[in-house]
């Protein structure tokens, strides 16, 4: 039995063919053997995939051909951010186990391999601390569950008597405040709002942040896929605009291209694609630079992550002044969620935002999707391109977009109109794409227009607008 986590963690210049595993000292008797761990490159082999590995290849010696190949294959089964998100977990514990009973006097709790109560009173001292919500207590149990059975023991964070707790947890937690929320699907009237400001915006960090957002809105992205992406995976033509998506979900070795046609009949005015073309326009990128990044930018590499998508949303809704309902939280999940039900709710089927969003089954899809998302025309003009049963028009037919009265300024009426006659009080505003116009229904939500904004070169010095 283990006692402390200094013994199940292995260092990785110590691997060597092991004569005990965990439920030892995990100490090798060959006390001349130097063989350690390979490192991929740019890849810092960790104690825990270390320690994986002295478990799986126990009594190997390492010098055996295809031995250290085996153990780099090890330690490369997961993505470093999820490793680290694992250890950063498990050491919580581990410090709750070890460091917070001895010093409220009591002996120390086995944390590997812990019994079912020591998770227990885990949860308890979570609650107490008031620093986890309810809602982020599954990476806790994740970790827990899967260091132990990387190390061969049985998940502890798992049964009856843990669900119930985790169920008490977010009763106590309700209890406790009047301003509960949950996160929520990001409305395409907001998404909207994000891609206008990002069209009128002369301040280059505030392009930078809509543009990526509004990306990560329209493909349903991942964080991780929408702040990752390298120039190399960004595909623009006229016809439309494709990733070749990097997810965690899609192993490394794998493409995953999905393509956004450019929609005439629901975006006329190609404003998602003057969008893209402002932000490429304004910085000069090669195939690895990240597609996001700028040349002056101050993130560290560890704070170039999957949050940042977060933190730029809640940013651009406060320069936006847009705040969330009662009961409503908006994150970077946000997108993914948003724009898989703003497909879903102006008819685009089920099957095709699985196959659009990358979600593996339907299932999976369905957790993301909130039926009660009502249709709109912002929605339209991001998904439009989804719906099937009719061919994409050219930019001179029958088209679906927004307009506003001339000298009017901000609410602009949603609307479908044919390129035929003349409409002098209407043509004005329209966008290159069409010179004249008949509108043949104005039925539909209200929202700005920025089809017709002309909005000056962003730069890096101007405060954000």
């Amino acid at each position: 039995m283990v006692s402390s986590r200094d013994k199940i963690m292995v260092d990785h210049t110590t691997l060597r063919p092991y004569s005990k595993d965990l439920d030892g000292t995990l100490v090798s008797e060959d006390t001349s053997a130097t063989s350690p761990l390979e490192r991929a490159p740019s890849t810092t082999t960790c104690d825990w995939t270390a320690g994986l590995a002295a478990r799986a290849l126990k009594g190997v010696d390492m010098h055996r051909p295809g031995a250290r190949q085996a153990a780099l294959l090890l330690s490369r089964g997961r993505r470093p951010r999820t490793i680290k998100g694992y250890e950063s977990k498990f050491e919580r514990f581990c410090y709750f186990c070890e460091d917070e009973q001895i010093l409220a006097g009591y002996e120390s709790l086995c944390p590997m391999p812990a019994e079912p109560t020591t998770v227990l009173l885990f949860l308890g001292y979570l609650q107490q601390e008031d620093k986890v919500h309810a809602s982020s207590l599954q990476p806790y149990m994740s970790a827990i569950n899967q260091a132990h059975i990387d190390f061969g023991f049985s998940a502890p964070a798992m049964g009856h008597d843990i669900k119930l707790a985790r169920r008490g947890f977010g009763e106590v937690e309700g209890d406790n405040t009047l301003k509960t929320a949950i996160r929520s699907p990001l409305p395409a009237l907001v998404a909207y709002e994000i891609l206008q400001l990002g069209l009128r915006t002369p301040d280059l960090h505030t392009l930078r942040r809509c543009a990526c957002l509004v990306t990560s809105y329209a493909w349903f992205a991942r964080a991780d896929t929408g702040i990752l992406m390298r120039k190399a995976h960004v595909t623009r033509q006229p016809a439309g605009m494709g990733l070749n998506e990097r997810t965690k979900t899609i192993a490394r070795h794998i493409a995953a291209p999905i393509w956004r046609a450019q929609d005439w009949h629901h975006d006329p005015a190609a404003v998602f694609d003057k969008l893209l073309g402002r932000w490429e326009d304004s910085r000069s990128h090669v195939d690895d630079d990240f597609y996001w990044s700028l040349p002056n930018d101050t993130y560290s590499d560890r704070q170039w992550n999957s949050s940042l998508i977060g933190h730029w949303l809640s940013e651009i809704l406060d320069i936006l002044k847009i705040q969330p309902p009662a009961g409503v939280a908006w994150s970077g999940h946000s997108l993914r969620s948003g724009g898989a039900s703003a497909a879903y709710s102006i008819g685009v089927d089920a099957l095709i935002v699985m196959r659009f969003g990358i979600w593996k089954t339907l299932a999976s899809a369905q957790i993301y999707i909130d039926v009660l998302t009502l249709p709109d025309a912002a929605a339209y003009l991001f998904f439009g391109h989804l719906l099937r049963g009719r061919l994409q028009s050219g930019p001179e037919s029958v088209a679906c977009g927004f307009w506003r009265a001339p000298g009017t300024v901000g609410i602009g009426r949603a609307c479908t109109w044919i390129a035929t006659g003349a409409t002098p009080s209407v043509q004005i505003t329209l966008t290159r794409c069409l010179t004249s116009v008949v509108v043949v229904r104005d039925d539909l939500t209200l929202c700005d227009l920025a089809s017709d904004i002309t909005a000056p070169s962003p730069s890096e010095s101007n405060p954000d607008t």
